[in-house]
């Protein structure tokens, strides 16, 4: 949602050549866990990465059990967050692996080689315990961890099999603008606003190779996975294309060759696999999806008996298709949208600022007072807004839009407003000054007016 990118821990390889190429396990006090569930804290390594986690095991004693390492969403999330699934899993007779993002991760600087290589030293990890059958180590991968979980898969035969949950079978960069157009759009906001709102910045950020590893072909990476698959999807997934998604993993997986797969969709649930009637809101109180966690503990307890046949279930009901991402135009550059703003700020900034050095006792005519103050300010005020607002789309990935009133967000509604009223100050100016004349500071500000027009037209300030 740009090729992928190197791991910035270049500088490190002295110390890299320092570490065993096996995982160091660092045994720490039993991290807090259920009585029937014992958990250990540990450190491990991929390369010169350390990376901190939590073993969580039956208290149970007996044979070697499966073992699955859980691979994370986007985001700096810990380990905390997977607890519920780990907790779940290891009742069920699995020894679970849940750990941290490796320090300094970021969606856009930290490829998904990187987080691969991560799980496959979690993978080894597990693979050392005594508690562990070493040839029945998986890995499950949920969101963003969907797109690596079959790349930890193809990169190691250490993985047996491989789990996935609301994955997507799209790029990152096209699954998030398909995102922020359907909670727009569930939001209320006008079809003719989704792009200028919900998809523009976004495609400049990835042009300028901000968004993350959008070079990883998430179709290419199935066609090659080996191992029994089972991949979750959601009912009422809205942040990656389940139906479009559940149709491509069963192509490539064919094409591929792998006859040992299971495609399911589980009814009335969300991205996150929670109960949900609409994908939007949870049902209160929130808890996983009737019959999420029991498919996959038994598919991992069916490996025992053999690998399975491939059987898929039908696609999910889909209302809005993806797109691919149209290239920038030349005026959608991001060098260009900046030096734009920039000059803005300094007209709409320099008018109060000249005002303020104009020299005492010197009269000056009032010509277009009211009308360049309110041009200055509601201009400064506009393109400020539309830009903070902007950034907070990408932020959140649009769940945060509100309410909203005659197709726009209240906040965008505000913003038109103070748009036209922008405008309409500007025309008020130049007819004052070509009456009357005026200074060079006034006209530094009508100049700023006019670049505010084609700007505020483009980012659908206009738009009804």
């Amino acid at each position: 949602m740009l090729p992928s990118r190197k791991s910035p821990w270049l500088g490190r390889w002295i110390a890299a050549l320092l570490i065993v190429l096996s995982p160091l396990v660092i045994p720490a006090a039993p991290a807090a866990a259920a009585d029937d569930l014992v958990g250990t804290e540990v450190t491990f390594h991929n390369g010169a990465v350390p990376l901190h986690g939590t073993v969580l095991a039956p208290a149970a004693g007996g044979a070697r059990r499966p073992g699955l390492v859980l691979i994370a969403g986007a985001g700096g999330v810990s380990r905390e967050s997977y607890r519920a699934e780990a907790e779940a899993f290891a009742r069920s007779g699995v020894v679970v692996l849940i750990y941290d993002k490796r320090s300094g991760y970021s969606r856009a600087t930290s490829s998904f080689a990187d987080l691969a290589d991560d799980a496959i030293a979690g993978v080894r990890l597990l693979r050392a315990r005594a508690d562990v059958q070493p040839s029945r180590v998986g890995v499950w991968g949920h969101s963003e961890g969907g797109w690596v979980a079959p790349l930890a898969a193809v990169r190691s035969p250490d993985v047996a099999f491989v789990i996935t949950a609301g994955a997507g079978a799209l790029p990152s960069d096209r699954t998030q603008l398909w995102s922020n157009r359907t909670y727009l759009s569930h939001a209320g906001v006008t079809r003719s606003l989704l792009e200028p709102i919900g998809v523009n910045l976004s495609r400049m950020m990835v042009a300028a190779g901000l968004f993350g590893d959008t070079g990883h072909d998430p179709v290419a990476t199935l066609r090659q996975v080996r191992q029994p698959l089972l991949a979750v999807f959601a009912e009422h997934d809205r942040s990656t294309v389940p139906g479009e998604s559940v149709r491509l993993f069963r192509q490539a997986l064919d094409e591929g060759g792998n006859r040992h797969y299971t495609l399911r969709v589980v009814p009335a649930a969300d991205h996150d696999l929670r109960h949900s009637t609409d994908g939007f809101v949870p049902v209160r109180p929130s808890g996983f999806a009737p019959g999420y966690l029991e498919l996959v503990t038994s598919w991992i307890a069916a490996l025992a008996g053999g690998a399975p046949r491939a059987s898929a279930d039908a696609p999910p009901a889909q209302e809005l298709a993806s797109a691919p991402l149209r290239p920038p135009a030349w005026y959608e550059t991001g060098g260009l949208q900046i030096a734009t703003v920039a000059v803005m700020l300094i007209a709409f900034l320099g008018y109060p600022a000249a005002g303020l050095f104009r020299r005492r006792g010197r009269t000056r005519p009032a010509t277009g007072r009211w009308a360049g103050r309110v041009l200055a300010a509601g201009g400064l005020v506009c393109v400020l807004g539309t830009v903070t607002y902007l950034f907070s789309i990408v932020a959140t990935g649009a769940t945060t839009a509100g309410s909203t009133v005659l197709g726009r967000p209240l906040v965008w509604l505000l913003l038109q407003v103070l748009a036209v009223t922008v405008v309409a100050a500007g025309v008020r100016l130049a007819l004052r000054l070509r009456q009357a004349g005026g200074g060079v500071r006034r006209g530094l500000l009508l100049a700023g007016g006019l670049v505010f027009v084609p700007w505020a037209a483009y980012w659908g300030l206009f738009t009804p």
